[in-house]
């Protein structure tokens, strides 16, 4: 599994708060939580609640959305203005530890303040504004104190735990959502540019001609061997000279004896059987001559030095070598296979239940594991006419670019292809999704550290997106990637009521 093993830091992250929280004490006060957002930071700020007169610590929490990882460098100025206009501005030079800001502010009189957080360093400059920062007398800080709150459902997942794996929380989308059809597949070869390349006589592999090795690119005519003939005529050139003559000789019969039918034909002498037969074997002959007329011609243009140069019939990549330098090797022994790499065909076995809906099999796109993105195929070769009677599915067959040859042959794939339903609505990166016995959700952050399993209802799937029916609303941040640390910090411990944490 991608998260079977847990990093020992996440797991100290989650028994630590564990302790905190069983460590911390009935009469602490309750501390303020708030999150604010904005294009490039998210900030997360925790205080006690302000009396009047009296310095109260603050705690903010820095986030760069672009990587999610924690502010780590500038420094923060912060200006507070009461109702009534007057202010006052501290500045915290640097973090106290990555991400973590710590100062105490006194506010001069009670009611609501608004406090802006300016961010200056090298790469980010940024303004956070709070709204609503109540400052209270002796009389509300009692009345807030018996009016407690319930978090009996809140999952606590810190700042350092989230910044110290691969997190990230973001708002649903709004956008169309077009459903897709996800089934297996394989890079194979296309047939026309993959070859096996025979020896064309009896004879010994040269030392003085490296073989090329495995993996190797050879271009098209490129000499990727050289054979040393038999001195006998047995199995040598004589052999060969031989062969060829037989086979031009049986060529040049069946061509006639085609030609010899189709007059008869037409002069309805003979049935079309007739025809049929003639032209199967005059095939059949040219089949077996053009090898041997291959060989020959390579024998006429490559011979140096009693040495018969084999060139590449393609231009490819070495993909097995049968024989090596040195070894004696039969006419028409392989001796390697070389494929054409530059371009591939992508098999997909469609399961027949569901060729109805796939309207237009070329809207297609595949993903490998352990590459990033998606590719796409640049036409639909063919689909098969015949349902596999094993599988009950139907071969489809796509061509695929490869110029830089980063797709290998061989390669497993995951193919989605479109159908023509499309609808427009909220949706997540499937990532966010969890399943449990049929039911599906995802979770919410409430707060910056503070998140909760939430219910939804889906609708369709299609590249890497599921749309939400019902369960989430447009302005609520979902973690879209790390979710199984937080459903692990919903097992080891909740958050307790009434108390924050100390960095």
């Amino acid at each position: 599994m991608k998260y079977a093993a847990v990093p020992l830091v996440l797991v100290m992250l989650l028994s630590g708060c564990a302790q905190r929280a069983s460590e911390a004490g009935p009469d602490e006060r309750e501390r303020v939580k708030r999150t604010v957002w904005t294009r490039s930071l998210e900030l997360f700020l925790e205080y006690d609640e302000p009396e009047v007169g009296k310095k109260t610590p603050f705690l903010f929490h820095f986030t760069i959305l672009d990587s999610f990882k924690p502010l780590t460098e500038g420094a923060l100025t912060l200006r507070v203005a009461a109702a009534s206009g007057r202010a006052l501005t501290v500045k915290v030079d640097a973090p106290e530890k990555p991400g973590i800001f710590r100062t105490e502010l006194s506010f001069p009189e009670k009611g609501r303040y608004t406090l802006k957080a300016a961010v200056s360093g090298k790469a980010l400059r940024d303004e956070v504004v709070v709204e609503g920062i109540e400052v209270a007398g002796e009389r509300e800080k009692l009345e807030r104190k018996h009016r407690g709150g319930n978090e009996g459902n809140t999952i606590a997942f810190s700042k350092e735990q989230q910044w110290s794996v691969d997190f990230r929380v973001e708002p649903p989308s709004r956008r169309s959502v077009s459903s897709s059809f996800v089934s297996t597949g394989e890079l194979i070869p296309i047939s026309d540019r993959e070859v096996t390349v025979p020896a064309p006589l009896t004879g010994l592999l040269s030392v003085s001609k490296r073989l090329p090795h495995s993996g190797q690119r050879v271009a098209r005519d490129e000499v990727i061997a050289q054979i040393e003939p038999a001195v006998s005529q047995q199995g040598g050139i004589g052999q060969l000279s031989a062969a060829y003559a037989e086979a031009k000789n049986r060529a040049v019969l069946a061509e006639k004896e085609y030609g010899r039918a189709k007059r008869l034909y037409e002069a309805k002498a003979v049935p079309k059987r007739r025809v049929d037969e003639a032209e199967i074997a005059l095939d059949t002959a040219k089949a077996a001559l053009d090898p041997l007329e291959k060989a020959v011609q390579s024998l006429k243009e490559g011979r140096s030095e009693n040495r018969i140069m084999v060139r590449s019939p393609l231009g490819g990549t070495v993909v097995e070598l049968f024989v090596s330098n040195g070894k004696a090797v039969e006419a028409g022994q392989a001796l390697m296979r070389i494929i054409d790499t530059s371009m591939l065909w992508l098999r997909a076995d469609i399961p027949a239940t569901e060729l109805g809906r796939l309207t237009h099999l070329d809207r297609a796109t595949f993903s490998i594991p352990g590459f990033e993105g998606e590719f796409r195929p640049i036409r639909l070769v063919t689909v098969s006419n015949v349902v596999d009677d094993k599988s009950r599915t139907v071969p489809v067959i796509f061509e695929v670019s490869n110029p830089n040859h980063l797709l290998k042959a061989g390669m497993f794939t995951n193919v989605a292809i479109r159908t023509d339903y499309v609808e427009s609505g909220l949706s997540l990166s499937e990532e966010a999704l969890f399943e449990d016995e049929g039911r599906f959700f995802v979770f919410v952050q409430t707060e910056g550290e503070s998140f909760e399993r939430r219910e939804v209802r889906t609708g369709i799937r299609g590249g890497g997106r599921v749309q939400i029916r019902e369960g989430i609303r447009e302005d609520e941040r979902v973690v879209a990637r790390g979710g199984y640390y937080v459903k692990l910090a919903s097992l080891s411990a909740r958050m307790p009521q009434g108390h924050g944490h100390e960095h």
